[in-house]
Formats: C-alpha cells, sequence, structure tokens
C-alpha cells in the first residue's frame, strides 16, 4: 500500500479530507523521526521503533569473493507487538 492509498484509507475511516489527514501522517513521520534522532523509543500499539547499533563485522564481497571489514552502525528497527503480530497471522 503506497502512502497515498493509505491516507485515502484512513481519512474515510475517520471521517477528515484527505489534506488534513495527510499532514497528519506527516506529522506522525516527523515526530516519530525527531524522536528517533533524540534516541528515545516510540512505542504504539502495533509495536516498538528503536534505534539499535549493529557491530562491526567480517563480510565477503559476493563478486570478487574479497574479504571486508564492515563498520559498526546505528540502525533503526521496529519489533512488533504480539498483539499486532496475533492479528497479522491468526
Amino acid at each position: 500500500m503506497k502512502k497515498n492509498e493509505f491516507v485515502s484509507q484512513l481519512a474515510k475511516s475517520i471521517n477528515q479530507s484527505k489534506k488534513m489527514t495527510n499532514h497528519i501522517v506527516d506529522e506522525f513521520s516527523r515526530i516519530l523521526t525527531e524522536a528517533l534522532r533524540n534516541g528515545d523509543e516510540v512505542a504504539l500499539p502495533v509495536g516498538k521503533f528503536q534505534l539499535k547499533k549493529r557491530n562491526a563485522r567480517n563480510a565477503i564481497n559476493p563478486q570478487t569473493m574479497e574479504r571486508i571489514m564492515v563498520a559498526s552502525k546505528i540502525v533503526p528497527t521496529f519489533k512488533p507487538s504480539k498483539s499486532f503480530k496475533d492479528q497479522i497471522v491468526g
């Protein structure tokens, strides 16, 4: 589902204009991004967004078979809640 499809469904569901709903979705995204950038985790009914550190590791370039060192980095992650998973997979 693309953003405009999501906005259309949400607008219909909450009885708001698409323009207002699009603004709400954009603000949600902005607030979520800002919270993660500040090191906070965001817990919602569907799950938890947080940052995790990936340790440095050795890897192999599959084209050249050359061993390379991949630096450590921080990546955003999402962990779905149990109730969310149960609703999706039954």
